[in-house]
């Protein structure tokens, strides 16, 4: 895939020609963005393709003298009915293996880019598996005691969409709801997460803009049932579930309809870690209203804060209480990890409170993982690359201090407290190029 220079998003509000006289404004952050203005071309040249992330895992594999492991554990764009030939697979999902799924070790899973938009956690992940895959005494003392593996991007698909003969990452997998394929008549719903007409935000949020590939948000695709699948259950109980508003909602589990939701999951089956990390982009915020430091990332250790009961099982699935406990200690290890005085770095906040059992955190915090989501500020359309290099920092630097406290015990030593005392979200500012300061 050719490499974009320049991205040039449609705008669809008049208002837009006026930005630059709020340019002058009061800056809203310290920094002040980076922000993405109308009308401004978008590089994001030093992001990976497809092509350049699988080459770069070849290498790492290759210099690693054995102690990296490379796998294809699936592809994307899998109908549930499979694949006809070869040519139909989409692109390959690869694991990244540092040690086996020894229950004597600590293990701990990474996922980025379930949205294909958000690609700094590629970045990041890309920067970990190159310095794991070195020789340094620092990391033998870690891979002595901590299995770790990684899946650097989970949604290929979304994450090379061309649109317009332009490189445009898009949040969706690319995949088509077909209810008939399923023994489901024509007319049944899809599930409330597909995107019918291949839709996507356009820059800072300024209307959308149509690529035409219908796709799912593949982080509401997940089940804490891991036995689920949508093509083996009773057509009418489907039919059922897809037509009742109640059920059909981001308040039960996905139905895996995708091979990606499948395929990580069937990794996190294979290793079943005690700790689960998934990497994210969001919005914009500042700390508080005394403190307009730029909120680098938000975490969180809470994805599933009910008990959830399959409705076509009646099973039911809780997150157990020393694993809440672990994954607090985690989320506060990296918020200590960050504290850097009063720099941009420390300025963390805590993701809200979420009931989500369709995400992956979801689904693997009810299946005894401790969980900790990272949600970088920013995505392509908001953001571009810029801020790159610190972002990137803002998860290696957390997740090597959560190695070496899973590798020698002192993270059960980290009082959970302090994840709770982390500032939660506050001061988001909605609309970047307005530079005014909107509630949450």
């Amino acid at each position: 895939m050719k490499k974009l220079v320049k991205l040039a998003v449609p705008v669809t509000l008049a208002s837009a020609m006026l930005f630059s006289s709020s340019i002058a404004a009061d800056p809203q952050t310290t920094p002040n963005g980076p922000y993405i203005e109308n009308e401004q071309n978008i590089s994001l040249s030093n992001y990976m393709s497809n092509e350049e992330l699988y080459e770069k895992l070849k290498h790492f594999e290759e210099k690693s003298n054995g102690k990296m492991k490379l796998e294809i554990a699936g592809y994307s764009n899998l109908a549930p009915d499979g694949y006809s030939t070869d040519d139909e697979k989409g692109e390959p999902l690869y694991v990244v293996k540092f040690g086996d799924n020894d229950p004597d070790k600590k293990k701990i899973m990474i996922t980025t880019q379930i949205h294909g938009n958000e690609q700094i956690g590629t970045e990041a992940a890309v920067d970990i598996i190159q310095k794991l895959s070195s020789n340094g005494k620092e990391v033998n003392e870690i891979l002595e005691n901590v299995s770790i593996w990684i899946m650097p991007r989970i949604n290929p698909e979304g994450a090379d969409n061309q649109y317009e003969d332009s490189w445009y990452p898009t949040r969706y997998t690319h995949q088509t709801w077909n209810p008939e394929e399923l023994g489901l008549p024509a007319d049944t719903p899809s599930p409330w997460y597909y995107n019918e007409d291949g839709s996507e935000r356009a820059q800072n949020n300024n209307g959308r803009i149509v690529y035409g590939i219908p796709g799912y948000d593949q982080n509401r695709d997940y089940n804490p049932n891991f036995d689920l699948a949508i093509e083996d259950l009773q057509k009418s109980e489907v039919a059922d579930f897809l037509n009742s508003d109640t059920l059909n909602d981001s308040d039960y589990g996905g139905l895996y309809v995708t091979a990606e939701s499948r395929t990580v999951t069937s990794v996190f089956e294979e290793f079943q870690p005690d700790v689960y990390v998934d990497v994210h982009h969001r919005g914009f915020n500042k700390l508080s209203d005394e403190d307009n430091r730029s909120v680098p990332v938000q975490l969180a250790a809470v994805v599933a804060t009910q008990e959830y009961e399959d409705p076509f099982t009646g099973k039911t699935y809780d997150v157990d209480d020393d694993v809440l406990k672990l994954g607090k200690q985690v989320n506060a290890l990296s918020y200590l990890a960050l504290q850097k005085g009063n720099s941009h770095y420390g300025a963390i906040q805590k993701y809200p409170d979420v009931n989500l059992p369709g995400t992956a955190l979801g689904a693997f915090a009810l299946n005894d993982a401790a969980i900790m989501l990272i949600e970088i500020k920013g995505q392509s359309q908001t953001l571009g690359q810029k801020q790159n290099g610190m972002l990137t920092q803002t998860v290696t630097q957390p997740l090597f201090e959560v190695f070496e406290g899973l590798a020698d015990g002192s993270i059960h030593n980290v009082d959970p407290q302090i994840y709770d005392d982390i500032p939660k979200s506050a001061n988001r500012i909605s609309d970047p190029t307005t530079r005014e300061d909107k509630a949450f």
